[in-house]
């Protein structure tokens, strides 16, 4: 029974598990090191606990990633990874064979063998985490681009100003609930987590409902921005806060007010995007990275 040891490398967290025949065992995380010799040293102790058992190893990371070379421009929230070599770093560390692939490029993978894009050619995935991660399914492939950065969508700017506050991965981390949260609560963002803002929100908390109102008012425009550019079949909302139902109400409401404010235009071709939450959730990318091992080492 070949077993793969399969990590998702976040800004915040690295979840691990082991996936043994396709199946998904207990996921463990650790925070994040913020060096890549911390990297290596938490790497080299997390392999140790499997180093008898795994037959291989495969990654997900955000950052623009070429997962045929392991080439990385950069880390995307791993701001200690710049014109890195990513794949002869990890097969330093684990003495396996190594995949690595974009942590929204392993979470699409993810729906499109075990969630909810099983079946279709033309899909959106994005993943709300530190920053705003985007996997592109075109015609049934995934769209990498001429650089390897086809759907960084951290750097949408959804103004003209330009300013780095106005980044999609400004306006929609996770981080643009808690802060204002926090501080309306007067505590450190360190001090909430998702769980305790979207409790608030299910529990009529007027400040959280009007601070996820605004959320997901941003979110919105850019779903129908999207919907706009690549029509897809459907649109997947991964993440952590993908597991809180209330987000995609509160974001199917938001939706409507852009359709709403459209239909008065007699020549306006109003195509509502399909939206959808991640069935895979936090899981997504460390499936879809074991997808993505399987593809390269064992098809």
């Amino acid at each position: 029974m070949k077993k793969i040891l399969v990590l998702d490398i976040g800004g915040t967290f690295i979840k691990y598990g082991l996936i043994t025949e396709g199946k998904l065992g207990l996921v463990q995380k650790q925070a994040t090191p913020k060096t890549n010799d911390a990297l290596k040293k938490c790497l080299t102790q997390i392999y140790n606990e499997f180093v008898e058992t795994v037959d291989g190893v495969s990654i997900s990371m955000p950052g623009i990633i070429n997962a045929d070379t392991g080439f990385a421009v950069h880390g995307g929230s791993l701001e200690f990874i710049r014109q890195m070599n990513m794949l002869e770093f990890f097969q330093s560390i684990f003495d396996c064979p190594v995949a690595i692939d974009n942590d929204a490029r392993c979470a699409i993978i993810g729906e499109m063998n075990l969630g909810q894009l099983q079946g279709v050619n033309d899909a959106i995935m994005i993943v709300l985490g530190t920053g705003v991660g985007g996997g592109l399914l075109v015609n049934g492939q995934i769209v990498r681009g001429a650089n390897q950065s086809a759907g960084e969508l951290s750097f949408v700017q959804t103004n003209s100003s330009m300013a780095t506050s106005d980044f999609f991965a400004v306006k929609n981390s996770v981080y643009s609930l808690l802060k204002p949260f926090a501080k309306s609560l007067n505590k450190k963002t360190s001090e909430v987590n998702g769980e305790l803002f979207f409790e608030a929100v299910k529990m009529g908390n007027q400040v959280a409902q009007s601070i996820l109102h605004t959320y997901c008012d941003s979110l919105a425009l850019q779903l129908w921005n999207l919907q706009t550019i690549l029509d897809p079949e459907k649109i997947v909302i991964g993440g952590g806060i993908s597991s809180q139902t209330i987000l995609l109400d509160y974001l199917k409401q938001d939706l409507q007010k852009i359709i709403d404010s459209l239909a008065i235009s007699p020549v306006t071709q109003i195509i509502s995007p399909s939206v959808v939450l991640s069935s895979l959730g936090n899981d997504a990318s460390l499936i879809g990275a074991y997808f993505n091992y399987v593809q390269r080492y064992d098809s």
